[in-house]
């Protein structure tokens, strides 16, 4: 039999899978199974699924799978759980059956067909892999059940013949159907009756679990406020600035003076943006280094992005801040403890363990702003560790197979390909994918995609700030996107970035910028460089796995 979809990722019930698993095996001529069919019009509900619906040259049977133990008590149908925990069906499957099968009819005789829906046998059964049924009543027919004794006898294809044959009787409907009339049924299911669950549908999910604070944030912001002197350490995506910017409004609730201090203007700019009001300045790291005398009264510091601040040079400069120095004064500064995290300087040990000696430690372990599948890639391609994601299972893969380039005009034509299905196809918009390269603007490749896609590329830097419209295209080199973040996320120029000498520290930097989708194209000539990270990093993704598994 064919199925559609031919591959199922994940089954409602273990009854479901064995059941697919049967479909492929069974020798049906010119059948089509479709498994989990929704169906938007149901007669009765706002929502309601087909388990499996066949389609062939005999008609069309819909069917409901019900696994495990089951019983019925006074009317109801109960369900069994592993733990004998007996649930309530809300409507028996004979009834969810029977108004599927009515919903299904009706639907395809609304739509204008080339062929006379009059001539198709429509008909329905229920299986109950799991259970030998034994006297069912007046509800069911004999034939109209699969038990555990047709599961048992591999009795599948005969049941089907046994089932087509008994609603023959009943519709009087015998005419064979010619394979045009199966085709067009067969299009009609999943055209009118089901779409694959969209790609905006799947990264608004994923999105929706990502954007609020978890418990372990609202206590560190709890924590800042509570102590003089905290060390925040995060992996990208865990939420360090989102923590600075939720304290820094809570010191100035209590009255304090803040002074907000980022390394990456644009940062700067968006968390300035968020920081209205006397009680807050937000500078640049390089205002301090250029003249401090400019800086207001302040009661309190807090440092985001503090791995691009940990060395010695850059640690003296925050403390002549304070008029007794740090050990004296309040600061809360936060950091990423990956050795890859910082773009600016190479990360001294001496002043990270003297933050740590002064300071409360505060950890955040919990990734709010990445997929699962993009922190493995993170970890595979670069070693940093990113934390726990709070979307686990259902993150959409990385994309990154079979998207090596031999040329730059061939990673062009990738990049447009990808765009056009995206914005084209699945209606994206622009505004919620970003370019990511090592290099400039005109230096990129993006400056030789074709003009449809550079009359919308807006370039994210420090004179643009950090903010653009839902139908701008931003290009920012990953530098300048360092502390921000997108949905969607493609990382151009790979070639180029190798050459760099902090290439693995711009790679985890450009990764971690997605929230859902990552796409990176890998130049041929360098896809031994990444099978080395991989090799050299597969102890410690083993780790990664069993420990998020927990």
């Amino acid at each position: 039999m064919k199925m559609n979809p031919e591959v199922v990722y994940r089954f409602d019930s273990n009854a479901e899978r064995k059941l697919f698993q049967a479909f492929e095996r069974t020798n049906f001529e010119g059948a089509t199974v479709f498994h989990s069919l929704n169906i938007p019009k149901h007669q009765k509900k706002q929502f309601s699924e087909a388990d499996f619906v066949i389609v062939s040259n005999k008609g069309i049977l819909v069917l409901e799978v019900k696994g495990g133990r089951l019983s019925v008590k006074g009317g109801i149908w109960y369900t069994r759980d592993r733990n004998n925990n007996d649930d309530r069906l809300k409507e028996s499957p004979v009834a969810q059956v029977t108004s599927a099968r009515i919903s299904i009819e009706k639907m395809l005789q609304e739509k204008p067909l080339d062929i006379n829906l009059k001539r198709v046998n429509f008909g329905f059964g229920v299986m109950f892999p799991d259970v030998k049924l034994g006297d069912i009543g007046i509800e069911l027919t004999k034939e109209e059940v699969f038990d555990v004794i047709d599961w048992d006898r591999k009795n599948l294809g005969r049941w089907l013949e046994k089932l087509y044959r008994y609603w023959t009787e009943r519709t009087g409907r015998n005419q064979r159907l010619t394979d045009h009339e199966v085709a067009v049924l067969c299009s009609a299911m999943r055209e009118e009756f089901d779409r694959e669950k969209s790609l905006l549908a799947s990264v608004g999910e994923s999105w929706d679990q990502m954007i609020s604070l978890t418990e372990q944030q609202y206590l560190a912001v709890d924590t800042i406020i509570a102590n003089k002197q905290v060390v925040v350490e995060g992996g990208a995506g865990t939420g360090k600035t989102l923590v600075a910017i939720k304290a820094a409004k809570g010191l100035a609730f209590s009255g304090k003076r803040v002074l907000f201090v980022c390394r990456s203007p644009v940062l700067t700019s968006f968390v300035r943006d968020e920081l209205k009001g006397a009680q807050f300045q937000v500078v640049k790291f390089s205002t301090l280094q250029e003249s401090r005398n400019n800086i207001s009264i302040f009661d309190c510091l807090i440092v985001d992005e503090g791995q691009d601040m940990l060395d010695m040079d850059s640690i003296s400069v925050i403390d002549s801040l304070f008029e007794n120095g740090m050990s004296h004064g309040s600061w809360y500064f936060f950091m990423d403890p990956n050795n890859q995290s910082s773009l600016y300087a190479q990360m001294d040990v001496d002043a990270a363990e003297y933050l740590k000696s002064c300071g409360t430690k505060v950890p955040l372990s919990r990734n709010c702003r990445n997929t699962k599948q993009i922190a493995i890639h993170t970890l595979i391609f670069t070693g940093g560790n990113i934390g726990k994601c709070k979307v686990l299972g259902d993150g959409l893969p990385v994309l990154e197979k079979e998207l090596d380039h031999d040329s730059r005009v061939h990673l062009v034509s990738l990049v447009e390909t990808q765009l056009s299905k995206w914005i084209d196809e699945d209606g994206v918009k622009p505004g919620d994918i970003v370019l990511l390269s090592p290099l400039s603007y005109e230096q990129s490749c993006a400056q030789q995609l074709d003009k449809r896609w550079r009359r919308k590329i807006t370039i994210i830097n420090e004179s643009f700030g950090e903010r653009w419209l839902d139908t701008a295209l931003p290009f920012s080199t990953i530098r300048d996107f360092k502390g921000l973040e997108n949905k969607y996320v493609m990382i151009l120029d790979l070639g180029a970035l190798l050459k760099h000498s902090n290439a693995t520290n711009e790679l985890y930097v450009a990764m971690t910028r997605a929230n859902t989708v990552l796409w990176m194209s890998i130049p041929k000539s360098e896809r031994e460089w990444f099978n080395r990270c991989r090799e050299e990093n597969a102890s410690s993704l083993l780790a990664y796995l069993e420990d998020v598994d927990l």
